[in-house]
């Protein structure tokens, strides 16, 4: 508490009592002092004797030194009370000092406390207003980008079934001109080739197809190989009922792969001859007859059908032409079917968003678009490469045998989705282990 007297002013005031009654305790022992000497005398003169005299003086210098001393012991508890006095009362001062600047400290931190709370609210109001805009703005940006969307998925559907047509037609078109040529060769088989194609038009499987056109390539002409493209290389593509051009699986770097290079190069079927050769696998003979005919997926050569007289004996007349037009039936076939697949996709991903159930505005519209495109780029990394991706699944190698067709489609993934998503990665993930290795991840490799 406050105290309005001066602590000198109370100090003074001690000063002052503790004298008086040490000025008081000293005149009483001054006054038994002369007492006690007054009745010392009265008995030295009343003995008058010397003995009494000296007795007197001893007496005197007794009571002398024993007044000395309770005066200074006096004067010491004296210093001793005024020195507790004093720091009592400044305890008591530095007290009161602390508990006001405590009071005045507590009441402006509740002031403060209360302006921080003011300002708070304030802001937490400017940010729920912000927050409500930018919801507002996201939401409309999320269904003009819904409605592009399903605009673009409506004009990739049309241009897909547009390419189903134009599949259907090249097919017609190469089945006539087969019957044609077949109906001008009489020296190859025309039923047995027929039927060769008629069963590639049944196949509903891209590896399905190819591995009909390799069987039906390995009758028509002594030896037949379906090599695939994977990266820079060729592998053969040993089937169970087409005989292998060695005892092991061909695996050849492309640029030394004779007329398979060439085939792949130029997209058109190449023979043997005019400085073009063979290539080193197939350990033809100088003179013997070979052809390669590329079979291409989407205006791209995904394999090559390789296919020769042998390294002896006589081969039977025509067998060239019969592959050639096996290996261009084979091309219009994929075609067809990768045509008719991706409208599949198309129309299964606008029905499947037309039928599903609206989602909580926070998971629907980008969760659903991210999916959905990684399934589409995916989808069309199957449909593009089915033996590789057949002969990756076997090999349970799929990340490194389709790794530039992944890397493309994990680039077009991250320029249109962006990062902000949760879960962008793994909703790609998920599609590469779903759709490319059918639900095995150790098939990834």
């Amino acid at each position: 508490m406050k105290s309005d007297v001066p602590i000198h002013d109370v100090i003074d005031g001690l000063r002052t009592r503790i004298q008086v009654e040490i000025d008081a305790q000293l005149s009483a022992l001054g006054e038994s002092h002369g007492l006690a000497l007054e009745q010392v005398r009265v008995e030295a003169e009343r003995a008058a004797d010397e003995r009494w005299a000296v007795r007197l003086e001893s007496a005197r210098a007794e009571w002398s030194a024993r007044l000395a001393s309770e005066i200074e012991s006096v004067q010491a508890e004296a210093e001793q009370r005024l020195e507790a006095e004093s720091i009592r009362v400044r305890l008591d001062a530095e007290h009161a000092a602390a508990v006001e600047a405590r009071e005045r400290l507590e009441h402006a931190l509740a002031e403060e406390r209360q302006r921080a709370g003011q300002a708070i609210e304030a802001e937490r109001a400017a940010a729920q207003v912000a927050i409500d805009a930018e919801r507002v703005v996201a939401q409309a940006e999320r269904e003009a980008e819904r409605e592009n969307a399903r605009a673009e998925l409506d004009r990739e559907r049309e241009r897909a079934e547009g390419a189903v047509a134009e599949a259907q037609r090249a097919l017609e078109a190469e089945r006539r001109s087969s019957e044609a040529w077949l109906d001008r060769a009489p020296s190859v088989d025309a039923t047995r080739l027929l039927e060769a194609i008629a069963a590639l038009d049944a196949a509903d499987t891209l590896s399905g197809v190819l591995a009909l056109t390799a069987a039906a390539a390995a009758v028509e002409a002594p030896r037949a190989a379906l090599f695939v493209i994977n990266g820079p290389r060729l592998e053969e593509w040993q089937l169970p009922l087409v005989a292998a051009l060695s005892h092991e699986s061909i695996r050849t770097d492309a640029t030394e792969a004779g007329i398979l290079r060439q085939a792949v190069q130029s997209a058109v079927a190449v023979r043997a001859g005019d400085g073009l050769t063979a290539p080193e696998c197939a350990a033809l003979g100088v003179g013997r007859e070979a052809l390669a005919v590329p079979l291409a997926l989407g205006g791209q050569v995904v394999g090559v059908l390789y296919s020769d007289e042998g390294t002896e004996g006589a081969a039977p007349a025509g067998w060239p032409d019969a592959v050639e037009i096996l290996g261009r039936h084979a091309s219009a076939r994929l075609a067809y079917l990768t045509a008719i697949r991706t409208a599949q996709a198309l129309r299964l991903i606008r029905d499947g968003n037309a039928r599903a159930p609206a989602r909580p505005r926070e998971r629907s519209d980008d969760e659903q678009g991210a999916r959905r495109y990684a399934r589409l780029l995916i989808s069309e990394i199957k449909l593009y490469n089915e033996a590789a991706v057949r002969v990756g699944r076997e090999k349970r190698d799929l990340l490194r045998r389709l790794e530039p067709e992944i890397d493309r489609a994990r680039r077009l993934y991250d320029e249109r989705i962006t990062s902000s998503l949760a879960g962008r990665e793994a909703f790609f993930q998920q599609e590469l282990v779903q759709t490319l290795a059918d639900g095995d991840a150790a098939l990834l490799g």
